[in-house]
């Protein structure tokens, strides 16, 4: 049980470490571009992204 906590507060950590720019609010919208990127509208800013960063992104969103 200790072992599974520490795994998961590192990976709780290590996200938000990834995260572009650290996102923090509300997702108030997402979209794919035509260009293999996302746009994802946090809190009133615009973040654009690659398909690799989008899940940190919107992670770090959703936890803060």
């Amino acid at each position: 049980m200790k072992k599974m906590f520490i795994a998961v507060l590192f990976a709780l950590v290590s996200v938000n470490a990834m995260a572009a720019d650290c996102a923090k609010g509300k997702i108030e919208f997402s979209k794919y571009n035509e260009d293999n990127t996302f746009t994802v509208k946090v809190s009133g800013r615009e973040y654009w992204t690659n398909r690799w960063n989008l899940q940190p992104l919107l992670q770090s969103a959703q936890l803060t």
